[in-house]
């Protein structure tokens, strides 16, 4: 089986914490707070193998396959992983501010001068030599009224949004793909859909034509015959087309080139599947509530911004930070003799507390704080909206579900009859009882109860998916299972 490519490439050394190259080093754990989707998780289930390195298809795709290798090679799911370590870098930064400063410094300077004395009698001194300066300074920020703490749980916050974006892109990814990978499935099925019908047609021109040679039925039944014959010619030729187009937007989901041949693995059992049994609307409305990824994120993205206020109300207020220090030099004075010389060493060291009260910074605070309540203010409209989108696509889907159902048993009892009409018609039209108006008629409703019936099961299909996916907990094993 082909493998977990974005747990096993990418999600994965991050979610276990591996650190490698220079970019390794991570001494406050902050690459473990990102997660890995449960999405791509179900994916790693099904799949079973944590590889991300693919050939050119050889075998029949399934849809563990193509899941696979679209989460894997596609640009949305790389872009996310990133985003999510820059905010798990800046997490670092937050939690660092915590920890005390040690500054070292180490000074050196070649110096040279002479001394004159205002009697001329005196001799002039001179001196020469190499001063040298040492020293180590430690701060820490001891109390600041929760200025860290708030920043800390700010980017703490930003990295749960993070972590539900990446997310939520793993399961848009593995929606477009799994719908393409159907859609595909589907356009196959039209084709071949098409080519009976074409078989059908050749079928009733060679009836027109036998009955036209023997006499018993005029030019015009085979000249209708031989129009709806290419007609359905055409319709093979639009059906290979649209499948051409369906696997060639699945090459590319896959991180391939439209041209790439791809043949599809049987996938009608979880197409066709049975009616599932439906919550009740209100039961799946809070399952999207509790579990949506854009949710949770923007949740997230509300109590961070509520966060960023709080850290911008306490930088406002005064800050005390310990300090100590300790620093050695020296220093040439006088020379004595053309080999000796003076220097004099100081040592110093201190111990210290200082308070740092914010007076007056031409009332930039008082914009900064208002800005950041008008971001929380912007984010709690962002999480009202985003609660009314998915309530909409959950509804939505609930409904398609439950009317896909019903349409499902009609169109295939539609498909039923109408084969039936048509062998019978073909029949009575070879006995010479029925005329070639009422073959071709219904030989139409043939072609047309078929490509109904693939239709609808595609579209039933497409709408669970769509409901899955609205609650935030789509899962490949279920979707195979359905």
């Amino acid at each position: 089986m082909r493998g977990l490519l974005a747990v096993a490439a990418v999600i994965l050394p991050i979610g276990v914490g591996a650190q490698a190259g220079t970019g390794g080093f991570d001494p406050l754990g902050t690459r473990l707070e990102i997660t890995v989707p449960p999405v791509a998780l179900s994916v790693s289930e099904v799949t079973g193998v944590a590889a991300c390195e693919f050939g050119l298809p050889s075998e029949p795709l399934r849809l563990e396959d193509v899941a696979a290798r679209a989460l894997c090679r596609n640009p949305l799911t790389r872009r996310a992983l990133a985003s999510a370590q820059v905010q798990a870098a800046r997490l670092g930064e937050a939690r660092a501010a915590q920890w005390p400063t040690l500054t070292g410094n180490l000074n050196g300077s070649l110096n040279r001068g002479s001394m004159a004395s205002a009697n001329a009698l005196a001799a002039q001194e001179s001196y020469n030599g190499t001063a040298r300066a040492a020293e180590l300074a430690f701060e820490w920020v001891v109390f600041d009224f929760g200025a860290r703490s708030a920043e800390v749980r700010k980017a703490r916050e930003l990295m749960t949004a993070a972590n539900q974006s990446f997310n939520g892109v793993v399961l848009d990814v593995l929606y477009t793909s799994t719908h393409d990978y159907f859609a595909a499935v589907t356009a196959r099925a039209q084709a071949e859909a098409a080519h009976e019908a074409q078989t059908n047609a050749a079928q009733s021109l060679a009836a027109a034509h036998a009955r036209t040679r023997s006499g018993v039925a005029s030019v015009a039944d085979e000249l209708q015959a031989r129009t709806a014959h290419d007609q359905a010619m055409l319709g093979v030729v639009k059906a290979n087309s649209a499948l051409h187009e369906a696997t060639g937007t699945l090459a590319i989901d896959m991180g391939l080139s439209p041209d790439v041949p791809i043949v599809l693995a049987d996938a009608s059992a979880a197409m066709q599947g049975t009616a599932p049994q439906l919550d009740a609307i209100r039961t799946l409305l809070d399952q999207a509530v509790d579990n949506h990824p854009r949710l949770l994120a923007a949740r997230a993205e509300l109590r961070a911004s509520e966060a960023s206020e709080d850290s911008l109300r306490a930088q406002a207020l005064p800050s005390v930070r310990l300090q100590a220090g300790s620093s050695v030099s020296n220093r040439p004075t006088a020379s004595i003799g053309p080999t000796g010389g003076v220097s004099s060493t100081s040592r110093s060291s201190y111990v210290g507390v200082r308070v740092t009260i914010p007076l007056f910074e031409g009332f930039g605070s008082t914009y900064r704080i208002r800005e950041a309540r008008a971001q929380t203010e912007l984010q709690q409209a962002n999480l009202a909206e985003t609660e009314q989108q998915v309530a909409l696509n959950v509804w939505k889907s609930y409904e398609a579900v439950r009317a896909g159902a019903q349409a499902v048993k009609q169109a295939e009892a539609l498909q039923e009859n109408a084969a039936l009409a048509f062998d019978a018609v073909q029949a009575r039209y070879k006995a010479g009882v029925a005329s070639i108006i009422e073959l071709l008629h219904a030989q139409d409703a043939l072609v047309a109860a078929r490509h109904q019936s693939i239709a609808t099961q595609s579209d039933w299909f497409v709408a669970r998916l769509s409901l899955a996916a609205s609650l935030g907990k789509l899962d490949l094993g279920q979707i195979q299972n359905r």
